[in-house]
């Protein structure tokens, strides 16, 4: 009987012993997948902290080593969601948005006031316009959306509008005068497009009828 403990004891321990490295592989593996995910939301330094436990526990792992040299480069360039304007901003959901010929300089100024009010003062959103008083008052934008994030709903308005927004670290510029650069190579590609015929007939753009 003695010796029948004795051997579940042994076989108990030997199990625990071959089962403990599982274990901390398990482990380390959910710490990598936790780095990851931080580092995606841009959280580097958090992720970075995640990154060099796993190296402690596995130094020539070279996947933790790369991702551990890149969070390190985006705290250095001092990236992260605190730059991350329309990051923000697609997570603020904006219930019910109802303009009716609203002058493009009030629907500017109702995104700001919605952004602040919607996060809770977390989030403070500055548009700079460069068209001229004229057009900041006389461009109508008129749209009707529901349960929409504001970076989406701030596209649509550009659409509308005719307007580039571009997003700079404090401020989203506005700019309806923006012209794109001149593109060779789209250029002759629309060309060469617009002079294709299919059996002998010019091409027809469905889009346009």
């Amino acid at each position: 009987m003695k010796l029948r403990s004795l051997f579940c004891c042994i076989l108990t321990a030997l199990f625990a012993f071959v089962a403990l490295p599982a274990q901390a592989q398990q482990t380390s593996k959910q710490v990598y997948q936790d780095g990851i995910r931080l580092f995606k939301e841009g959280a580097f330094r958090e992720a970075l902290a995640k990154f060099e436990l796993v190296l402690t526990h596995k130094p020539n792992d070279p996947y933790a080593r790369s991702y551990a040299t890149r969070c390190k480069t985006g705290i250095a360039q001092d990236l992260g969601p605190k730059n991350d304007l329309e990051g923000q901003l697609a997570k603020i959901i904006i219930p019910q948005i109802n303009f009716a010929d609203a002058p493009i300089g009030d629907v500017l100024d109702y995104f700001s006031a919605r952004a602040e009010e919607l996060s809770g003062a977390k989030v403070a959103v500055n548009f700079i316009y460069k068209g001229t008083p004229e057009q900041r008052q006389n461009t109508l934008i008129t749209l009707s959306l529901r349960n929409v994030p504001m970076n989406q709903a701030i596209r649509y308005v550009g659409q509308l509008a005719k307007t580039r927004f571009k997003y700079e670290e404090h401020a989203i510029i506005a700019d309806p005068n923006y012209t794109a650069p001149p593109n060779p190579a789209l250029d002759a590609a629309a060309q060469q497009n617009s002079s294709n015929t299919v059996f002998g007939e010019p091409a027809v753009d469905v889009f346009k009828q």
